[in-house]
């Protein structure tokens, strides 16, 4: 029973610590912080919008032998 309550303060612990992480960078304290947590905030603007419209489920590339072959270039050596 100990167990439950050992992992029941852990996962506690670590909540708390990313609800802390989470107000300090939305309020941020110096001028320096503010501006990081600017960057931060445009920074994932700008991978969450590369993810939804270039990467979008099905464009995916097709890997096949053509492809591979195109990527690493002929083979130079004569078989033994």
């Amino acid at each position: 029973m100990s167990t439950g309550r050992t992992r029941f303060r852990t996962l506690k612990a670590v909540l708390l610590t990313l609800a802390d992480f989470v107000k300090a960078g939305l309020r941020p304290r110096t001028p320096l912080a503010r501006a990081i947590a600017v960057a931060l905030a445009i920074k994932l603007v700008i991978i969450v919008s590369m993810k939804v419209f270039l990467f979008s489920g099905d464009a995916r590339p097709v890997v096949d032998e053509a492809a591979m072959s195109r990527l690493i270039g002929p083979d130079t050596h004569a078989p033994q």
